[in-house]
């Protein structure tokens, strides 16, 4: 049984294997950890049972005022964990989030 998680710094050491996968949009190092000083509620990782990374959702709070909405920056599953439902999970669990923590209205996902 996979937990998801919260991400943490560390993981940036674990995550050759989702991130190395031709699919996936790679950020620096410093971006990732931008978004853990910025949103750490946002920010999840389904890991297996034996610790290795399944995939991970960067996700961030956006707006002003009263109206705000949670935004996927990142979503992705390696590819030996594809179509498991890992990612509508985690997209479930971000939206709930958005909505619980910042109110949000709704989550956005722009895909190049």
């Amino acid at each position: 049984m996979s937990v998801l998680r919260p991400f943490k710094a560390d993981d940036l050491f674990k995550f050759n294997n989702v991130n190395l996968d031709i699919w996936t949009e790679t950020y620096s190092i410093s971006f990732y950890l931008g978004y853990l000083a910025r949103w750490p509620d946002l920010c999840l990782v389904q890991e297996a049972p034996t610790g290795r990374m399944m995939g991970y959702i960067l996700g961030k709070a956006e707006g002003h005022g009263t109206d705000w909405h949670g935004h996927i920056t990142a979503l992705t599953v390696a590819p030996e964990y594809r179509r498991l439902s890992l990612a509508t999970n985690m997209i479930k669990e971000l939206e709930k989030i958005s909505d619980d923590v910042y109110n949000g209205f709704f989550v956005d996902l722009y895909v190049r």
